[in-house]
C-alpha cells in the first residue's frame, strides 16, 4: 500500500511541477511587463515630449503587433519626424503619438479612442450614426435646439470625408474608427491636429434642420461636464441613462429607448420576444453584481419547457473580454433551437472577444446562423491579449502592449505567435459577412424601435 501511495504522490508531484512549468512558460510568453525607465524632471515642454518619445521607442521591443520590418521602420521614422518638430502643442503631440501607433495597422494597437477623448477637448454636443446620417443625440444648453438634426458638414467637410482623412491616425479596421468617430468629430483639437480645423477651440457645423433648411453654427469647446456622458457612443442613446446627466439634454427623453439601448450599461441582459429569446451580451466580463455564465444558465432554465422558434444574440456593442464566456450558453441554446434560426446581431462596435463570440456562435449554429446588422469592428486576424500598459511619463498617454496573435478565419496553429489557448479551442469561420445588412434608422429610433429587431421579427412572421 505504501509503495502505491508513494508512486501516486511522486506522479502527482510531477504533474503539479509540469503544470507549474507550463504556466510559467505561458506567463513569460504572453504577459510582458512595461519597461522601467527613470527620467529627470523635464525643464521644458520640448524635453518632456522628447522623454515621452524616447520611452515610446521602447514599445516596439515589447509589443508584437509590429510584426514586419516595414511596420518597424515606419514606427521609428514617425518618431524621428515628430522629434524634429518639437515642441508641439499638447493636442498635436497626442495625435502624433496616435499616428505613430497606427503604423502597426492593428486595431488593438491604437491609442484607445476614449483615452484620446480624455486628453483632448470637445464641443458640448454628441452625435451618433443612423443609417449613414450623423445626427445630434445629446447637447448642452444652449445647443439643445440641435437635437435630432442631421450634420452635413464639419469644418466644411462631410462626415464621410473626415472619416477618410482620419485614417492615418488610426490603424487597422475602418469600421472601428467609424464607431468611435463621433468622439473624434466633436474635438476641435483633433480636427486641428489632422489639418481639418480652423481653430483648436471651436468647430463650424453645417446642419439640416427639421424643416430641411441648411444652417451654419459655430460651437465652441467646453470642458464643463465633458466627461459626464462618458465615451461609449451606445450609452448616448440610452434615454434612462442620459436623462440624469447634469446639464445635458437627450434627443428622445419622452419615449422609451429601443430594447437594445435600454440596458447598455449591463454586461448581459435578456428578454423573451414572441416565441423566441433575445440575449444582449454587452461585454464578456463578469461583474460582482452579475456573473454572465450564471445569469445565462438561469435564462436557459427559464425557457426549458417553452417552445423556442428562434434566438437572438446581440453583440453589436460588445468590445471584448474573455471569449470563453457564453460559450456553454451558445452550445446549449443551439441544441434547444433544434435547427431553428440563430440570429447574431453585429455592429461596428463588435470587437475583440465580441468578434470571437460571434465566430463561436456562427461555427456552432452552422447553416442556421444568420448574421444581421453592420460589419464587425475588426478583421478576423489580429494581435490582442497579453501584457501591461506603458504610460508615457509626461503626457500620461496609456499604450497597451499586445503579445498574442489570433486567427479566427483559418484557425491559429503557429506556436511561435498564436495565443496558445486558441490553438486548442479556437474556431475557423472564414468570414463574418452579413446575411442581411441593417443599420439603425433614425425614424425607428424615434418611435422607440430597433431596426435590426424589426427585421428579425418580420423574417419570423
Amino acid at each position: 500500500m505504501n509503495k502505491w501511495l508513494k508512486r501516486f504522490m511522486v506522479t502527482a508531484f510531477g504533474a503539479v511541477l509540469l503544470l507549474m512549468l507550463v504556466f510559467a512558460i505561458f506567463y513569460h510568453r504572453f504577459v510582458i511587463e512595461a519597461p522601467q525607465r527613470e527620467y529627470p524632471r523635464p525643464t521644458s515642454l520640448k524635453e518632456a515630449q522628447r522623454q515621452d518619445l524616447e520611452y515610446l521607442a521602447l514599445f516596439i521591443d515589447k509589443d508584437r503587433s509590429f510584426d514586419t520590418q516595414e511596420k518597424r521602420t515606419l514606427f521609428f521614422t514617425q518618431i524621428d519626424t515628430v522629434k524634429s518638430r518639437l515642441p508641439l502643442d499638447n493636442h498635436k503631440f497626442v495625435m502624433s503619438v496616435a499616428k505613430i501607433m497606427a503604423q502597426a495597422d492593428n486595431t488593438h494597437t491604437n491609442i484607445a479612442p476614449r483615452e484620446l477623448a480624455k486628453h483632448l477637448n470637445a464641443i458640448p454636443i454628441r452625435c451618433y450614426w443612423f443609417d449613414g446620417d450623423l445626427r445630434v443625440v445629446l447637447a448642452q444648453s444652449p445647443y439643445q435646439r440641435l437635437l435630432g438634426v442631421r450634420i452635413t458638414k464639419i469644418n466644411e467637410r462631410t462626415p464621410s470625408d473626415l472619416l477618410r482623412l482620419l485614417k492615418p491616425w488610426y490603424g487597422g479596421n475602418h469600421n472601428r474608427l467609424r464607431f468611435f468617430s463621433p468622439l473624434y468629430f466633436m474635438s476641435p483639437e483633433i480636427l486641428d491636429a489632422i489639418g481639418c480645423g480652423y481653430t483648436e477651440n471651436a468647430i463650424t457645423l453645417v446642419y439640416e434642420d427639421h424643416l430641411g433648411m441648411e444652417k451654419h453654427i459655430v460651437v465652441e469647446a467646453s470642458t464643463e461636464h465633458q466627461n459626464s456622458v462618458g465615451y461609449w457612443p451606445p450609452h448616448w442613446l440610452n434615454g434612462n441613462l442620459m436623462k440624469s446627466k447634469k446639464n445635458w439634454h437627450h434627443l428622445n427623453p419622452a419615449i422609451s429607448s429601443p430594447i437594445p439601448f435600454q440596458n447598455t450599461n449591463s454586461n448581459v441582459w435578456h428578454k423573451p420576444i414572441r416565441n423566441g429569446l433575445y440575449v444582449q451580451l454587452n461585454e464578456n466580463v463578469h461583474r460582482e453584481t452579475c456573473n454572465i455564465d450564471a445569469y445565462l444558465e438561469k435564462v436557459l432554465h427559464g425557457v426549458k419547457n417553452k417552445p423556442l422558434k428562434f434566438a437572438i444574440l446581440d453583440l453589436r456593442f460588445n468590445p471584448g473580454g474573455d471569449y470563453s464566456i457564453a460559450r456553454s450558453f451558445i452550445k446549449k441554446i443551439n441544441v434547444r433551437l433544434n435547427g431553428n434560426s440563430f440570429y447574431i446581431i453585429t455592429g461596428n462596435g463588435t470587437f475583440s472577444a465580441g468578434i470571437m463570440t460571434a465566430a463561436i456562435a456562427k461555427n456552432t449554429a452552422k447553416s442556421n446562423a444568420i448574421i444581421i446588422g453592420e460589419p464587425v469592428g475588426d478583421n478576423l486576424r489580429f494581435w490582442a491579449d497579453g501584457g501591461s500598459t506603458m504610460v508615457l511619463p509626461n503626457s500620461k498617454i496609456p499604450l497597451r502592449i499586445w503579445t498574442a496573435y489570433h486567427d479566427w478565419q483559418n484557425g491559429c496553429n503557429d506556436w511561435s505567435k498564436c495565443f496558445w489557448i486558441t490553438i486548442f479551442d479556437g474556431v475557423a469561420v472564414e468570414h463574418l459577412n452579413l446575411d442581411k445588412r441593417v443599420s439603425l434608422r433614425f425614424s425607428d429610433y424615434m418611435r422607440g424601435e430597433d431596426s435590426a429587431l424589426n427585421t428579425i421579427l418580420k423574417m419570423q412572421q
